[in-house]
């Protein structure tokens, strides 16, 4: 049998050489290949694939609501991140959305083909310097990191310490003026970082930040 793959690339060359890797590969079969995250998502729901290599830079959409899509549609296939990006937000950001493996575009060589076999039988191929983020995490969660391990948490969010603040007062349910006064600063500024802070968490309002912030593990503590 072999494994049907979809390729999400919005660097031509880049597509081009994993296409080309995959068609060379007796073990895969490329069956799309995507620009844009719509493309994606029209891959989803046209083709049968067993693995979607998503990469995190597209035009259109970020990177990792493809992989939220693609997480909860009912064909659930395997993902894997190929990515630029090495660091810790954008690494755990993607696992959190629901990719199962990721590796770095300076990684990919010819051992790509086997870290897609890797992944769709049930492994989570990861190139080393994931594998130390993500090792990392999984020790401050064990030893209870306190304080360090909600800075940790905001900064694989891409949330400053300011807007942490706000973001801590939000929940405990207070109003925008008297987070104002309790940071002493304008209720203008209080919006601002509001503003950042949906950005960052993908939600339109305060009642989704919360849910959102405690399912990421933070709290008003």
């Amino acid at each position: 049998m072999t494994i049907s793959v979809a390729i999400v690339e919005d660097n031509a060359a880049i597509s081009q050489h994993l296409a080309s890797l995959f068609r060379a590969s007796p073990e895969c079969r490329l069956v799309g290949v995507a620009s844009t995250g719509r493309a994606a998502l029209e891959l989803l729901a046209d083709t049968d694939v067993d693995v979607f290599v998503v990469d995190l830079g597209l035009p259109d959409m970020e990177g990792v609501d493809v992989i939220r899509r693609i997480a909860i549609s009912e064909c659930q296939p395997r993902i894997l991140v190929v990515s630029a990006f090495g660091d810790r937000r954008h690494v755990m950001e993607s696992f959190r959305a629901g990719a199962h493996g990721y590796v770095l575009k300076e990684d990919i060589g010819t051992h790509l083909i086997g870290r897609v076999i890797a992944l769709y039988n049930g492994l989570m191929p990861q190139s080393p310097a994931v594998s130390k983020i993500v090792m990392e995490h999984l020790h401050r969660v064990e030893t209870g990191g306190g304080a360090l391990r909600r800075e940790d948490i905001l900064l694989e969010l891409g949330i400053s310490l300011r807007e942490g603040h706000v973001l801590k007062l939000l929940m405990r349910g207070l109003p925008i003026r008297e987070i104002a006064n309790e940071l002493h600063v304008s209720p203008h500024t209080v919006n601002q970082h509001l503003r950042g802070i949906y950005r960052k968490l993908k939600v339109t309002s305060r009642a989704m930040a919360v849910t959102v912030a405690r399912h990421h593990g933070l709290s008003d503590d």
